[in-house]
């Protein structure tokens, strides 16, 4: 029964992780440039800032709740933040052939990059107060008065969701890095579309509800 909890966070990782966001393009990139030990740096590190978000969610529901509802101009910002890189990155295919800027090596952070990433996305922050929510009254209950079992079997649970999500994509990437310059460009093109969609879709529902 209490292997329950795993499998919930373990769904809700999956489920929330999906959809394409920072850590997923983070990990794409990553993956179809061949530097597979930052794709996976970047996996562990983004798994971990899963679970912090779930984390405060878990412990400090209402209050985030709160405060989004008192500061609206943090969603609003990150949803034109992500129309922005959704934009970036149609232009990317027509920029390849600029001369590239040599810029000073800076010491490897793929895994704070991850969590950072993964982290400061206060979309997903809301998912899981919902999801959370939804899953204390409709399937068992998750706060912060559970025993440490049951909440290290969750964030277990969601460490394992998010991996399985970021790995799948990395696998998707390393097709596209095997393929060649074209289908890279395509992905591109892709990730840029979606990211402007779902941002046009986010602003709308934002500014309409």
């Amino acid at each position: 029964m209490i292997i329950l909890f795993l499998l919930i966070g373990l769904i809700l990782a999956a489920v929330g992780g999906a959809p394409l966001g920072a850590s997923n393009i983070a990990v794409v990139s990553a993956a179809t440039s061949g530097n597979q030990i930052r794709a996976r740096r970047l996996i562990l590190g983004a798994g971990l800032g899963e679970v912090a978000l779930a984390f405060l969610a878990v412990c400090y529901s209402s209050l985030l709740a709160e405060f989004f509802q008192m500061n609206p101009w943090v969603q609003a910002s990150f949803i034109g933040l992500f129309f922005l890189v959704g934009i970036g990155f149609l232009l990317a295919t027509r920029l390849r052939h600029f001369p590239k800027v040599k810029t000073p090596k800076l010491p490897e952070t793929a895994l704070s990059s991850g969590f950072l990433l993964a982290f400061l996305n206060p979309p997903v922050l809301l998912f899981w107060i919902l999801a959370i929510g939804l899953s204390s009254r409709y399937l068992l209950p998750i706060s912060d008065q559970s025993s440490i079992l049951v909440l290290s079997l969750f964030f277990l649970g969601v460490m394992l969701g998010k991996a399985m999500i970021l790995q799948a994509y990395a696998l998707y990437g390393k097709r596209i890095q095997e393929r060649g310059a074209g289908d890279k460009n395509k992905l591109y093109r892709l990730i840029g579309v979606v990211l402007i969609v779902l941002s046009t879709l986010q602003g709308l529902r934002f500014f309409l509800i």
